[in-house]
């Protein structure tokens, strides 16, 4: 990275666009609120909760009751898995929540600086993400309702098939009890995502200060300084690595067993309904590229997180430390032996997030997909 690409943009407002996206959504309440501020927003909260709620509840009753016919069956799970894993995902942040305020807090308040680049790319994912799960999900609802038909089967307390109007009806309950599942499943991989990028840019910076670091008799004070500074900097990273995993290993697990089955839900059902079902292989396509982009999406981030900081002991490597005196070389071999064990993300503590277990993820999906067919 080049000296005038770093220290553009403040780190403190880094996360504010995904923070206000959270806040949107109901995750993200405002601490320095008086009391009845935050009574109403947990009361907002609350109601959501209960929506993401009725929205299980009403699809796995309406699972149930299409039990009997396999076709419409793997159809309407591979609808409402997208659904159950965002909700499930919402839980696992709330239990987590208050050790991730007190990450970012830290994070804001470190000083750091974030390239505009990185700015602009965190904010693109997010709204790319937000609109493509909308589009989608909006073109098939507008499919079923043209022809007639339910976008999910759910559970509903009167017939949705009586008319045009219980039709209509049924479309916008499940609408209003799904869309603050989707929208706060992707302001989840949102802050997810920035964080993970965060940590890319600031490894990057320390390489880039490792490698223009020169000594000289006449600068020995001011390069052990920076020095100094450097070593302190790598040091709160692998601290907030730690607290990161710590945070996230719960999220990226359901993420990881949802992929897997998504994966096999999808093949398994492409296999039986053949190619003359074209609206419904068109169906399931849409959703499975959702589940398969968003899943690239945090393996890239986790695999390129371990490249940079292992990236910091080459860096260390090529500096000009040859010049350095002793103590700042043995010194400089501690950060490049402790650099060797690179900040990783971790799936429950199962699986390292990386493009190998991208392709994991994908041959397990295969693997279960080629037992189930072969049972059928």
């Amino acid at each position: 990275m080049e000296p005038s690409k770093v220290l553009v943009s403040p780190g403190h407002k880094y996360f504010e666009f995904n923070l206000k996206f959270l806040f949107a959504v109901g995750l993200w309440p405002h601490k320095e609120w008086c009391r009845n501020k935050l009574e109403l927003y947990k009361m907002y909260e609350t109601n959501l909760h209960i929506l993401s709620v009725v929205y299980l509840i009403i699809s796995s009753i309406g699972t149930y009751n299409i039990r009997g016919n396999m076709e419409i069956l793997m159809s309407n799970l591979d609808k409402s898995l997208i659904g159950y894993v965002f909700v499930f995902k919402i839980f696992a942040f709330e239990i987590k929540r208050k050790e991730l305020r007190s990450l970012v807090n830290d994070i804001m308040q470190s000083g750091d600086n974030i390239t505009k680049k990185c700015e602009d790319r965190m904010t693109s994912l997010l709204m790319f993400v937000m609109i493509l799960v909308t589009m989608i999900v909006s073109a098939f609802s507008m499919s079923a309702l043209y022809d007639g038909e339910m976008t999910v089967e759910a559970w509903m307390p009167f017939d949705p098939l009586q008319s045009k109007k219980h039709l209509l009806m049924a479309a916008q309950i499940l609408a209003v009890t799904f869309m603050p599942c989707a929208l706060r499943g992707v302001g989840l991989q949102g802050i997810v995502c920035s964080v993970i990028m965060y940590f890319c840019e600031q490894l990057q910076d320390v390489q880039m200060r490792i490698r223009h670091l020169h000594y000289s008799p006449q600068r020995d004070e001011e390069v052990r300084q920076e020095f100094k500074d450097i070593v302190k900097k790598h040091v709160r990273l692998i601290r907030y690595a730690k607290s990161i995993e710590n945070v996230f290993n719960s999220f990226m697990l359901f993420h990881n067993l949802a992929m897997s089955v998504e994966l096999c839900l999808n093949a398994l059902m492409i296999s039986v309904v053949g190619t003359e079902e074209k609206k419904t292989l068109v169906n399931f396509l849409a959703f499975f590229g959702i589940a398969l982009l968003n899943t690239y999406i945090l393996c890239y981030l986790g695999n390129e997180m371990i490249i940079q900081s292992e990236g910091i002991s080459q860096a260390a490597y090529e500096a000009s430390w040859s010049f350095w005196p002793i103590d700042m070389q043995r010194d400089l071999l501690t950060l490049i032996t402790v650099s060797q064990r690179p900040l990783k993300l971790s799936a429950g503590g199962i699986a390292v997030i990386s493009l190998q277990t991208y392709c994991q993820i994908l041959y397990n999906g295969y693997s279960i997909f080629t037992m189930l067919h072969d049972m059928m």
